[in-house]
């Protein structure tokens, strides 16, 4: 009952935009878009720090054997390395690749 009644005093708001919000209940929806978005921001920024992850496919060991075990060879997913680029990386990469060629 305490939540009507705190629907109804916004509603009347004088800012018809709060007003709205409160009635429609849009508030848990825009919550839910700023933690995205922050969930996004928090990606960006570990790509820009950390652009590297391990690989998936060698479990970031740069080597892989046969079904049986006993011939090791160099990850060619990773080339050997351990570390695979970021997806949002890749992509930052992309776009700004043709930014520049766009320039030229």
């Amino acid at each position: 009952m305490r939540m009507l009644r705190v629907a109804v005093a916004f509603s009347t708001h004088e800012n018809p935009l709060i007003g709205a919000l409160m009635t429609h209940n849009l508030v848990p929806t825009l919550a839910a878009v700023g933690i995205l978005a922050l969930a996004a921001l928090g990606y960006a920024a570990s790509c820009l720090f950390w652009p590297y992850t391990r690989c998936g496919r060698c479990e970031g060991t740069g080597k892989r054997s046969r079904k049986d075990g006993r011939v090791w060879r160099p990850c060619r997913t990773c080339k050997g390395s351990g570390r695979r680029l970021r997806v949002g990386r890749w992509l930052y990469n992309r776009i700004a690749e043709r930014r520049r060629e766009a320039l030229r």
